[in-house]
This record gives C-alpha cells, structure tokens and sequence, in this order.
C-alpha cells in the first residue's frame, strides 16, 4: 500500500487552495425516485469497478479537519486504495472541511458522497457557522414553513460545503422525559407535529438539493439508555410501534424522503432475537424495504457506536449490517476488514454479486442526482460570508422568535405594561451579568440587574434575596440548564431554594433558557417563559418578549409534569419596540452600506468625532450603529447607548409633546393668546400671540437673544451656593433668580418683528415653556418625565443628566472658549439653556438614540405605546401635518420636508421623504425624522461642536439627508424587488 508524507499532503492542499476560482454547480431538487432509477452513467461507472471497488462504495468514513495529517492520511488512504463511497466529516471547521473535501475528492476515482450530521445546520460540528435552533426548539413554532425554509437554507448552506447528505431530520418522537440522547433532538411529543414538521424539513432539504437522511428507524424516543454508550430496547407492542413510533417515517416515505438512518435499537416486536435493528433483516428489510415500501437509501448508524459494536468484531459487523439490507454502511472502525468479509460472503454464495451491484447502482444514482457525475470543487473565496448571509441570521432569528413560548401567564401579567410604578430587578441564574437577557431587558425599563452563579452557597443566594426587597417585580433567567433528568437538569438545590424563597417575597417573571422539562421544579411560577436554548439570540428574545417586544406564538411540544401539555402556549401581541434585522422589514443589510461609509466620511473629515445612528421600521430598530469617539482625541469609543444633547431636538421630543397633552385635555386653546396663559406678557406687545403661532414660528420673534455676552461679574459665582444656586458648568454658577428677573424680560421687552412671517425663534419656546408651566403647576422637566418618559421606560431621556447618569455615558460638547472656558461636559451646551439651569423649552434635553425612537414611535403610533395610550391620534395629526405651507413648512412645534419638491433636495430631510414626515435637527448635530407613510423612524446623534460650534461640515457635507435618504433608497430597492419576485 502506497503512503503519503506530510510534505506531499501540504503541498497539495496549497496547489487547490489557489486553483479555487470555479462556481459550485447548480443545485436541483433530489427526489427518491432519481435514487432508485438507473442511467448511463450509473450503468457504465459500475461496469468500471471492481468486486472490491464496488464493496467499497458502500462504505462511508468519519472525518475530522481538526484533527493531524497522520488522520488525513488514513483517510486518503482509504479514499485512494479502498475506493469508499463517502466521507462523513465530524468536528473541525468550514475552511479546514472544505480544503479537505476537495483533497479527498481529488484522490477519489468516483466522485465521494460528502455527509454530515447537521440536524441544525452545519454548527452541529463546525465552528465559524450558523446555529439554528435545535429541533425541541423548531416543535414550539407555529409557522410550519418556516422549517421548510429552515430545511432548504440548510441545504444552501451544505451545498456551499460541498456536502451531499445531511443526517437530519430526527423523526423521532419524544415521548421520554428520561431519554438521554434524543431529548431536544426531537420535534416534540406529538406524532403528529412530529411527522408534519419532519416532512416539511425534509422537503426543504431536498428541495435545495441535499439528501435527507430521515432517523432514527423505526424510532429512538421511548427509552431512557443512549445507544452511543449501549444497546436501548423498545419494549413496546407491535400495534403501539405501528401507531406512534412509526408514524413519522411512513409520513416521511409517502412524501419521498430520499435515505432512513436505522438506528441501534432492539425492538422486539419486530425482531424477537433481540438483533439492533440496524443489523436485523426483520427490521430493515423486511418491515422497511417491503412492508413500508421504502426505495430510498438504508444508512446504518454509526457502526462505531457501542449500542452495536459492543463484543462484534468490525468487519464481521459491517457484513452484519450489508445482510440486514443497508446500503451505506457508516462509520465502521475497520474499512478494509469489513470490505473483506463482504467478498468472502460472496465467494462462498451467501451474498450475490447482483445484491452488491443493486446497492452501489442506488449509490451511483445518488450521486448522479447530485451532479457529481459533473463534480466541481468548493470555491473557497467568501466562503465564510456565504455561509453567514443577513437572509440566514434573520431566518434564524424568526425562528427562534416564534419559538419563544409562555404559559401560566395568570393576570396576564405579560407584557410587561405600566411601567411607572413598579420598581423591576432583573437576575440571571447560572450567566455572567454582562449578557443580552439583562442587556435587552435594559433597553425597556429602569431595571436593575444582579447575576448569580448555579451553584452558589446559600449564604450569596440569601443575600441577593435581601437585595431584592422593595422591587415589586423581579425577573429571572435560568441559564445553564442541563438536558439530563438524573441531575435535575443541572439546577442547583440553593438556587432552586431561592427561586421559591424569591417567588413568596414578591412577583416573579420567570425564563428559562433549557430544557423546558426542568420546569418539572417550579410549578408553582407564573409566568413562565421558555427561551428553550442558552445563547444570545435566544436571551434577548425571550426579553424582548418580556416587554412586548416581540409577540409571543410558540406552544409547549411535549408535556412538563402534570400542569403542562403539550399544545399548551398563551399568544400575546407586540407593545414596544422589536430589535431585529433589516432582513426583518424587507432591506437587504449590504443596502444599508453606504450608511457606513457616509457617517464614517464625517469621521475622517473632521465633521464629529463620533455619531450614532438608528433607523426603526414598522416599529422595529433594524439599524443602529456608533461610529467614532466621544471627542477628536479617540480615548472613549462611541457606543449606541451613549447620550448627547439634542439641542433644539428638545422643541418636539419636550414642549411640544406637553403642548400637545395640554391642549387635547382642553387646558390649553392653540387659538388663545400667549398672555392668556402667562399673566407677565400681559404688559408687553407679546401678550397678543396666538398660542399656535408661537409653535409655529410665525410669531415675528427675534430668533435668538445672545445672553451670555451681558453676564457681569456680579451674576455668576464659581462655586453652588443659596445665592448662586444655578448650575452652568463646572464652577460656573448664575445667581438666584436670574432668568425671571432679567432673561425673560429681555425677551418679552424684544423687538417684534412681522406677524405671521415664518422666522425660526427659539424666544417662542422659551415661551410655552412659561405656557406649560403655569397651567400644569409643575417645572417642564417634572412635568414630561411623569407624564410620558417615566411611563414609557425611558432611562436617559431628560434634563440634567449628570445627576442621573454616568459621566462617562453623556459626550461632551464644545470646548467652550468663548463663554463657559472649559470643556462642556453633562451640561447643556445652548449658553441660554445653560444660563436657566439646563432646563428650558428650546434646548436641553438629552437622551440616547433608543429613547428618542421610543418616544416618536409613541408619536407614531397615534399616541400609543407599551399598552398605554398617552396621545390621541386626532392630536398627532394636528401637530404634524404642514400648518400652512403657503406659508412655511412648519407643522405646530415639528419640522417637516420642504414643501417645494425641488428645494427638498437641499433640505434638512431625504429627498424621498414623503409630506407626513415630521421632526427636528438639532444645533449639537442631531436630528429625529419619522414618516408615517413609510413607518419610518430615523436618528442621527452627533457632537459636531466638539471641539468647536464654527465647526459646520456636518451641514455643509449634507451627512444626515444624505444617511436619511440611503434609507429611501434601500426602501425603493427592497420593494422593487418584492414586485419582481
């Protein structure tokens, strides 16, 4: 036998590593009938090969591409000198297999037949790839196509891997809370759901090309032993094996699946002697081949495995399992000794020459149906991005997403809906702090967050109960969780212990990212939410789902205990925001490139040293981004949550909003006059405004009144005090009384200008602060944030954030030269603002991008959000729809496009924007545009006055209409191509 060095080997992985430049063949749809017809090229393949060569043909081998060149040249041994008709690879990762494949299939004189067990996706054994849901997970889904498209991207994606076969999907029912390898490799408990979905996995594998290889016959569910480590029997009558275990693979052979896996089971009903069904001619040939009918391909389980290898020789248990009917035998630990054992049977007549040829024709077939009669090699070039395309994630994550399930939701305490009286803590069980459950859960509500080993001492977990009194509603996450009953699932006695203890202290909202059998341990929780596995995706749906992020669908597919059954799940209907994909809303995410690289072009020309931006779509966040760093000297990074000043953001996300409460509750009359609600104007020629022409900036106000310029000494003070009680800036403090007595008559005492004339003035909201503030009683910080940011959750959005947030989460603003003499840091950056306390109608808001989204999605919602109706939608329209276009472009307290079609091009807005948009810009650099006929929210929040407000590129370069109308045009190309499709 001929060897191979490690020098040879090396050499020829280098030469096609650079041959990589021909396209995978195209894939068509694989049906059992093609397997089970002969052609020409199977006929004249057959009649090249040797007795030896065609008994290799139905060998398939385990390879790794993790592992040394000494086991990559027992392979190729194997492939070269024994002529084996396929490789089933294990463990390793994409590029590793893929170079591979194509060394093996260079060594191999009939193209190989590639397989794996992928039952979800090629993470089952790769790194570097995408993990589906398991199939537990896949049985709580509502939407069964959704597993057909599973199943055909699946197959994409084997494809794109050069593999032929996928042992998947697993048929069997899971009908054992005590099976130990089945478990959440099963569909469900119900034969039913089992079969259909199975089906629908298969057809989408086939469909896209691939083999499906249906298992494990005639069914692994109804046993607690686990056939790697040794023999399980099914101890159930024939008539029960019929009507339940069978059940899914007579399904799976009506509708053409194209290969069985028969697995290491004895089942007596069928074979009394005890024989694994794998090796057994009752089981197989008998009850499989001829009763059910099944012309497809018979693939033993893995030979290796000690359920069948126990005490049996490897050669003699390959011409076992040829004898009992397979046609591909898997795995076997001694290829060249079982390939002899077969020729000596049939040397001395107890196998027929014509029994082989019937076999290796169904494996030439096979391949021909697969195109190997025309084999190319895997292209390596982007092969890591074509397995991990937008379209796949967001498929994954819509599995998932319909996945998540609740039940026991007594009160219907989910969706989370008021939110301004309870006072929420949040713990994971068995995860780091730092993980997206918490995080998602963050973005919703002020929750407090706390996080606990599994297996922590009694001591830490009474603690933590200590630290909990005084919320009213704590959430828990259970993570870690095993699969095994005979450990409890891997849940900790303390933490149990604690979770009771917790549950009698106050109201528990309880996920539980695992097996959903554990929940066997708390029957007494409710709610309950089953994320059903422990990674990301999975944490911060099963959150979003929480807080009515996402709408909940997925029912129970197997019985937990006695108080849950299966078919059990309460619907629920979304509330809030949902984080997603710009696969989600129809956009393709390389569409929304040029975003990118536009505000990254602001970067580099010094227009902000950072920005953030966030686009929400039929209320949900599709894009959201942080470029840069908070200031030019790049020492913090900025991040999505950070908070900027929104400048005169704050005239709509602030005043107006009040505005708008006030006069739909009749306190206030847009018809009235300003001195009407403010008795101070009554002595001035301001007293005579109409309420609506203040918010529309048709008032012919003086735009702005520079006041920091007349400060003497005598009005500020370096340090807080009772007669300097106002903050500024850092040791910059004004003087009592400032603003009532000299600020506000200086604006009232201003030059008034033409009536009715469109003049942007920031005097007008200065002034229905004065408006909003003495109908309410109440300061206009106060009175938003009980009004609409506490309520709707918001934890940035406000005034003075520096006494309620980390420094290090606020961006600086200008370093001011000219008026403050320092770097404006968690202090209004407008010097008028500054100058009232940070507070004022005009400016001094701030808040992070998901806050601001939030509150326009209120707006565009009619006034409604999180279950609670703050607006009505009459309001909203009257607010945002052009006041007078004859006049301006104005709407009562909003911006809008500009009117002229033309000029829109050069306005604040994108061109594509439609006449219902409504929003502002922000001097800071910011601005929030919402278009309810697209249902489009937009964000972009910078700090271009960092370090200087002369600094104007920001408008110059045109950033935010130009990132503003990337997204119309993304719009524009998805639903070109919904029409097209």
């Amino acid at each position: 036998m001929k060897t191979i060095s490690i020098r040879q080997l090396r050499t020829c992985f280098i030469v096609l590593f650079l041959l990589q430049s021909v396209n995978s063949y195209a894939q068509q749809r694989i049906t059992v009938s093609q397997i089970s017809s002969a052609n020409k090229w199977t006929d004249s393949v057959l009649n090249t090969m040797s007795v030896d060569q065609r008994i290799g043909q139905l060998f398939v081998v385990t390879a790794y591409s993790n592992r040394d060149y000494n086991h990559v040249r027992q392979i190729t041994e194997l492939v070269r000198d024994y002529k084996i008709g396929g490789v089933m690879f294990a463990s390793g990762g994409p590029v590793r297999q893929a170079l591979l494949t194509n060394y093996f299939q260079s060594q191999a004189n009939v193209p190989l037949m590639i397989s794996m067990d992928a039952e979800w996706g090629l993470s089952m054994r790769l790194d570097s790839t995408m993990n589906f849901p398991r199939e537990s997970t896949l049985g709580a889904i509502q939407d069964d196509q959704l597993i057909y498209k599973l199943g055909l991207e699946i197959a994409r994606q084997l494809r794109r891997m050069g593999i032929h076969m996928s042992f998947s999907p697993d048929a069997d029912i899971n009908n054992n809370p005590w099976n130990p390898v089945i478990n959440e490799r099963s569909f469900g408990q119900d034969k039913r759901m089992v079969a259909r979905k199975s089906v629908l996995y298969m057809q989408g594998l086939q469909d896209g090309g691939v083999i499906a290889c249906a298992k494990h016959f005639p069914g692994h569910g109804d046993t607690d032993q686990d056939s790697h480590q040794t023999l399980p029997i099914i101890n159930k009558n024939k008539a029960l094996m019929d009507s339940v275990e069978l059940f899914p693979f007579k399904e799976l052979i009506t509708t053409g699946v194209t290969a069985i896996m028969v697995g290491h089971l004895a089942v007596p009903a069928y074979d009394a002697s005890g024989m694994p069904a794998s090796l057994s001619y009752l089981a197989n040939s008998s009850l499989l081949q001829r009763q059910l009918n099944f012309k497809g391909l018979v693939v033993t389980d893995a030979l290796s495995m000690k359920g069948v290898s126990t005490g049996i020789a490897p050669s003699d248990l390959a011409l076992k399992a040829f004898l009992a009917g397979n046609d591909i035998l898997l795995s076997s630990d001694y290829i060249p000794g079982g390939i002899a054992e077969i020729k000596k049977a049939i040397n001395r007549k107890q196998i027929s020459i014509e029994d082989v040829n019937l076999r290796v024709k169904k494996i030439l077939a096979a391949k021909f149906a697969l195109g190997l009669n025309h084999y190319k090699p895997i292209v390596l070039k982007n092969l890591l991005t074509d397995l991990n395309t937008p379209d796949a994630k967001n498929l994954n994550r819509e599995l998932v997403k319909n996945a998540i399930t609740l039940f026991r939701n007594t009160n219907d305490v989910l969706p989370i809906k008021k939110l301004d009286n309870q006072k929420i803590a949040a713990i994971s069980i068995g995860s780091e702090l730092d993980n997206s459950f918490l995080n998602t859960l963050k973005r919703y509500a002020p929750v407090k967050t706390f996080a606990m080993r599994m297996w922590a001492e009694t001591k830490d977990f009474d603690s933590l109960l200590n630290n909990l009194r005084g919320y009213n509603t704590v959430i828990i996450g259970l993570h870690d969780v095993g699969t095994s009953s005979t450990d409890n699932y891997s849940i900790s006695e303390t933490a149990r212990t604690f979770i009771y203890k917790l549950s009698q202290q106050t109201k528990v909202v309880f996920s539980v990212f695992g097996n959903p059998y554990c929940l066997t341990n708390f029957d007494y929780l409710s709610p309950v939410v089953i994320g059903f596995e422990d990674n990301t995706l999975n944490r911060s749906l099963a959150a979003q789902a929480i807080f009515g992020g996402i709408g909940v669908k997925g029912k129970l597919p197997v019985d937990v205990g006695v108080s849950c059954k299966k078919g059990e799940g309460v619907t629920t209907q979304p509330i809030r925001l949902e984080y997603a994909l710009p696969e989600s809303v129809g956009i393709h995410s390389a569409d929304l490139s040029r975003i990118d690289s536009i505000a990254m072009d602001g970067i580099t020309k010094k227009a902000y040293p950072g920005c953030v931006v966030l686009v929400a779509k039929d209320g949900k966040v599709f894009y959201e981004k942080a470029f840069g760093y908070h200031t030019f000297d790049r020492l913090q990074p900025e991040k999505t949550d950070d908070v900027f000043d929104l400048a005169s953001v704050t005239k709509i996300a602030a005043t107006t909003q009040g505005v708008m409460k006030l006069v739909e509750n009749g306190s206030v009359d847009l018809n009235k006059t300003f001195g009407t609600y403010v008795p101070k104007a009554r002595n001035y020629d301001k007293s005579n405004i109409l309420i609506k022409d203040l918010m529309t900036h048709q008032a012919g106000l003086t735009p702005y009144i520079p006041f920091y310029r007349y400060i003497s000494a005598a009005d500020w003070s370096a340090d807080s005090s009772a007669a300097f009680p106002t903050r500024v800036a850092e040791h910059y403090y004004m003087r009592k009384g400032y603003f009532e007595k000299v600020m506000l008559p200086e604006m009232l005492a201003s030059k008034l200008k033409t009536p009715g004339k469109y003049e942007y003035s920031d005097l007008s909201m200065y002034f229905m602060q004065q408006v909003l503030e003495n109908v309410t009683g109440q300061p206009l910080e106060n009175y938003v944030m009980n009004t609409f940011y506490k309520p709707l959750g918001l934890t940035t959005m406000g005034y003075n954030p520096r006494n309620r947030l980390p420094l290090n989460r606020i961006v600086p603003t200008e370093d001011d030269k000219y008026f403050r003499k320092q770097l404006v840091h968690g202090d209004v950056h407008d010097q008028g603002a500054a100058m009232t306390g940070g507070v004022a109608g005009h400016a001094g808001l701030f808040s992070d991008a998901n806050d601001l989204t939030v509150l326009m999605q209120m707006d565009l919602n009619g006034g409604e959000y999180g279950g609670q109706r703050y607006l009505r939608p009459e309001t909203l329209e009257k607010f945002t729809v052009y006041n007078d276009p004859f006049v301006s472009r104005r709407g009562l307290g909003f911006d809008k496009p500009e009117v002229d079609l033309k000029e829109r091009s050069f306005g604040a807005t994108a061109k594509d924007a439609s006449d219902e948009t409504f929003g502002h810009t922000g001097f800071t650099g910011t601005c929030v545009w919402v278009d309810p006929k697209t249902n489009l929210i937009y964000v972009f929040l910078s700090n271009r006055v960092n370090s200087s407000s002369e600094n104007n590129k920001l408008g110059s370069m045109g950033i935010r209409p130009k990132i503003h109308q990337v997204v119309y045009d993304a719009l524009k190309k998805a639903e070109g191509s919904a029409v097209s499709n």
